[in-house]
């Protein structure tokens, strides 16, 4: 058959008849991987891995199948087996350099489709060889006789090893260096680790270059041309420069905030390494991060400025605050390519079905030089198992990353992010920012983040603090608990002496009973005497929150007509630029209430206001630990307070104090720090251990083959990387993005269910980031109970029907509650 090279193809588009031969695609990808690989020394080794992805699709099974069409078919014919089987046989996956460059190949090429398998299993079988040699029956050879006929030659791959061989072990010395910086406990574990993320890298590579390859082959686009980075940077940076000229305020504290911004400026030629912005609540540090990270990009020519914020609402305004500073308008087109705003994944993921459909293609890339999402997006970058979030890890490379408000980050991924920001700063090249009132610190850690030098990027912590000092914490906790409608009437007594007052609660629920409660007094009123009240919770969409934020700012700086009362839940201490005159703090960690108490008496408008902390009785934190422990790790600081506040400076909240209060923390919370997990969570993990050991040494699998008197497989690395990843939960998983019709969620609901075609679909999901609630497992059971949630088969997308989204308090999940409520 002459012709056969010419037929072996890596996909048709079956509407137009269109074809892309293997050998076309191989290249695309392995030009695409090598160059985002080169940027940590490896792109040979993503070259290699490139070439070899798709080698298993010559077989005639395969090419009879993609010539048929058949969609059922999709994902059920193997093909990323005959790359990795071939690193096996031509390589080796034994201990030393030659082997660990093979390990990184075979993983990478065979978990290009169904994510990383464990190299080792739990129970010590050899997981990666099993994905290698599948148990359906396939015909390697005829694989590999067709993919040499076309696409690349042995010669051409083992040259391409040789050089890979060498890159490894030149970043093995490096990593090697590297953890001699971290604790001797730590040392071992953080360098099976750090090559974990060597292997999740290069894997994002491989997953980028290969999906967007057919996408634009899909799509029938070429690549567009990267934006000139040193002229947008240097615009940028003028942008911010001119919108900054425009505070002129002169009081104290305005003028605190530019020298806060000055230092932030002066330090732009540090770059790789990880930095503290120390600084206190209201005092700029988003705009001062920003000028940072624009004129250190500048500076120092890196490809992308992160902004994270651990809360959509927090980067709900953040981003707007950014946008409007960098003078780009929500309308304009060209402001897309330039700022990419990633609040959540709205598609649902399926990843048995991964090569199913169209939405694989959608998974989004963050591409745009600027870039805002928020931590659970980044976490799930860096060790959620989901390809379409592995997808997007490489980007991160010599990047400015701001983590605004680091103390949010859950406690069980301490280690696990400690160890990661050690790897994107020193392996990566990236400048990391950990931006917050409250620093956490890491120095008596088993894994601490390796500071940068200098480590701080301001000046004089102790003075700054003091110079914001603009609240009294009255501490209430001893006057027993507070029910909703206890508490109800204390902040309408309070209201006696203040015209605004802000209620913050742990849980969406009290916070609710609280806004109830609030509003039945209200009715009680004759109607001159009401006033008004506010709800905020994750219930709301971002757009609703955006819009309920927008109408409290603008009451509260109207004059004789700013009388309010807004019932939050803690979405609201950070990064929400509102100023009330009294605020009342349910009982968590030190951290939460320094963040509260950043929403009173913001501007300094008055000498000093109070905040006062309060138990409540209407929460229910059975299921909440981490803020029960930030309970108990606050009421230490504040019973010592009181003792002798003089040794925190008079403050309960200065930098002092926090420090003790993290101390306190991390003691009580020393189990939970490397992300604990046991059978419960897994039934084959039969006896406990966390993921930062599954992703490091995976000591499992050591105790099962010393038990059962047997060998662990030869590799050089254990990692679990499949089983770690299924586990890993930035938010409780099972959850789900719903989008909700709320104002224009109404009409994009229609449109997504209108079938509309692939090229505008990317549009419409991200548009309907802004109209989308996470809904967790609970709440998604009641509403798929009720027939309240719908899935759209083309798009992926999950949609709330009408009826359950409340005007006031967002999504609910009881029939006769919203029959009550709309009343």
């Amino acid at each position: 058959m002459e012709d056969r090279r010419l037929s072996i193809l890596a996909h048709i588009d079956q509407k137009t008849g269109r074809e892309q031969p293997l050998a076309e695609h191989s290249r695309n990808v392995s030009l695409s991987c090598g160059k985002a690989c080169e940027k940590i020394g490896l792109s040979s080794l993503g070259l290699l891995a490139g070439l070899l992805h798709d080698s298993g699709k010559g077989t005639m099974q395969f090419q009879r199948y993609l010539r048929g069409g058949d969609a059922s078919q999709r994902g059920k014919i193997p093909h990323s087996f005959c790359g990795a089987r071939y690193c096996y046989e031509s390589w080796g996956l034994d201990g030393s350099v030659r082997g660990l460059t093979a390990e990184l190949l075979a993983a990478a090429v065979c978990g290009h489709h169904g994510g990383l398998p464990d190299v080792t299993g739990v129970t010590g079988d050899d997981c990666l060889r099993r994905r290698a040699w599948p148990e359906k029956e396939i015909d390697y050879e005829e694989a590999l006789q067709s993919y040499f006929q076309e696409s690349s030659c042995p010669r051409e791959l083992d040259d391409l090893f040789l050089k890979a061989q060498q890159e490894i072990g030149k970043l093995g010395n490096s990593i090697r260096g590297l953890c001699e910086k971290i604790p001797a406990s730590g040392r071992k574990k953080a360098f099976c680790f750090l090559f974990g993320m060597v292997q999740r890298y290069l894997l994002s590579c491989l997953i980028d270059a290969d999906r967007y390859d057919t996408f634009l082959f899909e799509a029938n686009e070429q690549e567009p041309r990267p934006p000139d980075l040193p002229s947008l940077w240097r615009e940028l940076a003028d942008k911010l420069e001119t919108h900054l000229r425009g505070f002129s305020g002169q009081s104290p504290i305005d003028q605190k905030r530019r020298e806060i911004s000055e230092q932030c400026l002066r330090f732009r030629k540090n770059g790789n390494g990880i930095y503290r912005l120390s600084v206190p609540t209201g005092s700029g540090k988003t705009l001062s991060s920003l000028r940072y990270a624009l004129n250190c990009a500048k500076e120092n020519g890196k490809e992308h400025v992160f902004y994270i914020a651990p809360y959509k609402s927090i980067l709900e305004q953040n981003a707007s605050d950014i946008r409007d500073a960098l003078g780009l308008d929500d309308e304009d087109a060209q402001a897309d390519k330039i700022l990419l705003e990633h609040h959540s994944d709205v598609v649902v993921d399926d990843e048995e079905k991964e090569e199913a459909g169209r939405r694989e293609l959608l998974t989004q890339r963050w591409s745009p030089p600027v870039i805002l999402t928020t931590t659970v997006q980044f976490l799930n970058t860096l060790f959620d198992g989901k390809t379409g979030c592995i997808r997007r890890m490489h980007s991160l490379t010599n990047s400015v990353i701001i983590l605004d408000e680091v103390q949010a980050i859950p406690v069980k991924c301490t280690l696990l992010l400690n160890a990661a920001l050690d790897f994107l700063a020193y392996v990566c090249d990236c400048a990391v920012v950990l931006c917050t009132a409250t620093q956490p610190s890491s120095e008596e850690l088993e894994i601490p983040v390796i500071p940068g030098k200098p480590a701080q990027m301001t000046e004089n912590l102790e003075e700054t603090f003091a110079a914001f000092r603009r609240t009294r914490v009255v501490d209430k906790t001893t006057e027993g608990t507070f029910s909703a409608d206890r508490l109800a009437d204390f902040c309408a007594n309070r209201l006696s002496g203040c015209e605004s007052l802000l209620a913050i609660l742990n849980t969406k629920s009290a916070a609710a009973s609280l806004y109830r409660a609030l509003q039945a007094r209200m009715e009680e009123l004759p109607q001159g005497d009401r006033i008004p009240l506010y709800f905020l919770s994750t219930s709301l969409c971002p757009q609703h929150r955006i819009d309920r934020i927008r109408e409290i700012r603008e009451r509260l700086q109207s004059p004789g007509a700013n009388r309010m009362v807004c019932v939050s839940t803690q979405l609201i201490e950070a990064g929400v630029n509102l100023s009330f005159q009294c605020v009342i703090r349910s009982l968590a960690g030190l951290d939460s209430i320094a963040q509260a108490a950043g929403r009173c008496n913001r501007h300094g408008e008055s000498t000093c206001r109070d905040i006062f902390l309060v138990k409540c009785a209407d929460e229910n934190l059975s299921s909440l630990p981490d803020i029960q422990k930030a309970q108990e790790a606050a009421a230490e600081v504040l019973d010592a307070f009181q003792i002798d506040p003089a040794q925190f400076g008079d403050d309960p909240l200065s930098p002092r104090a926090v420090r003790r209060y993290y101390h306190h923390y991390y003691h009580l919370q020393e189990q939970q720090l490397s992300y604990p997990v046991g059978e419960k969570d897994d039934p084959k993990l039969f006896a406990p251990t966390d993921l930062f050991d599954l992703l490091s040494e995976n000591s499992l699998s050591r105790k099962s083959c010393a038990e059962n008197h047997c060998s662990r497989p030869p590799h050089p690395m254990h990692q679990a990387f499949d089983t770690a990843g299924k586990l890993f939960e930035a938010i409780e998983k099972g959850g789900l993005d719903v989008i909700v019709p709320y104002g224009e969620g109404e009409i994009l609901i229609a449109e997504l269910c209108a079938e509309p075609d692939l090229r505008e679909l990317p549009g419409l999901i991200r548009q309907a980031q802004r109209f989308t609630v996470h809904l967790f497992d609970g709440e998604r059971r009641k509403l798929s109970d009720l027939g309240a949630i719908r899935i759209l088969p083309d798009s992926g997308a999950a949609i709330l029907l009408e009826g359950f989204y409340h005007p006031d308090l967002g999504v609910q999940t009881h029939r006769a509650e919203m029959d009550a409520l709309i009343e």
